[in-house]
């Protein structure tokens, strides 16, 4: 994952779950993503998730993202 700014740890979970490329959340449903997550970790998982998701499907769907798309807080 290389997109500035982004979570550790949401990072880390999608790579657990397989996905290794930016392009491979191109068409994915950040909702859909977290319902995965959360199924592996059997858990509640932080609030930062799901903006975390949004922000990485906007950045794998966009040729040239906004930069100011690229902080957490605008996908909240």
């Amino acid at each position: 994952m290389r997109i500035t700014r982004f979570p550790v740890d949401v990072a880390r979970e999608l790579l657990d779950a397989g996905y290794y490329r930016i392009d491979q959340l191109a068409g994915r449903s950040p909702d859909s993503l977290l319902a995965e997550i959360a199924q592996r970790n059997k858990g509640k998982l932080p609030a930062h998730f799901l903006p975390s998701l949004r922000m990485a499907v906007y950045y794998a769907e966009t040729s040239s993202p906004d930069p100011k798309k690229l902080f957490l807080d605008q996908w909240e």
